[in-house]
């Protein structure tokens, strides 16, 4: 249990929170019911993240991919442009892809780091349906501003980290 609950803070690296936000809100903003397309590309992408981790890669740029795509996905989300259903997918799995490998397990037995991997697996679709929901359920006018103003400060937040980055 305890395994799971590592996964599950694993999840609250500020990168995998803005790119998942972000994500989320686009899915959302884009789907006229539920999203259940972009949810399964999601899910999928969080299983081959999972499985690209058991082939120990060592150095990965996931946290700047992850924080780029937060920034082009929340941008989309500003501008309040309807992207195609083929782009959201990609970016759902190519942001599920690259949580698991930004944050693999740190446990020892087998066992444990695939508890691991399920804890952070459940919060990354945890907090994607529910940013999702809340771009769906938008209705009145200043819903679909406040949808925006989160966008912008995601995008801003996730610009001013990838500058940070790359000045080193």
């Amino acid at each position: 249990m305890t395994a799971f609950l590592n996964g599950v803070v694993q999840f609250f690296i500020p990168s995998h929170l803005l790119a998942v936000v972000a994500l989320g809100l686009l899915t959302g903003q884009s789907a006229q019911r539920l999203p259940f397309s972009s949810l399964a590309a999601f899910a999928i992408g969080l299983l081959m993240g999972s499985l690209a981790v058991a082939s120990a890669i060592r150095e990965n740029p996931t946290s700047l991919a992850l924080l780029l795509l937060a920034a082009t996905a929340a941008g989309l989300v500003v501008l309040a442009h309807d992207a195609p259903r083929w782009l959201t997918g990609v970016m759902a799995f190519a942001g599920g892809s690259a949580l698991p490998l930004n944050a693999p397990p740190h446990e020892l037995t087998i066992a444990n780091a695939v508890a691991s991997q399920a804890g952070l697996a459940v919060a990354g679709i945890a907090f994607f349906m529910a940013a999702a929901l809340v771009a769906i359920s938008e209705k009145a006018h200043w819903q679909r501003i406040g949808i925006r103003i989160v966008a912008s400060w995601v995008a801003a937040s996730a610009i001013l980290v990838l500058a940070l980055r790359l000045a080193r």
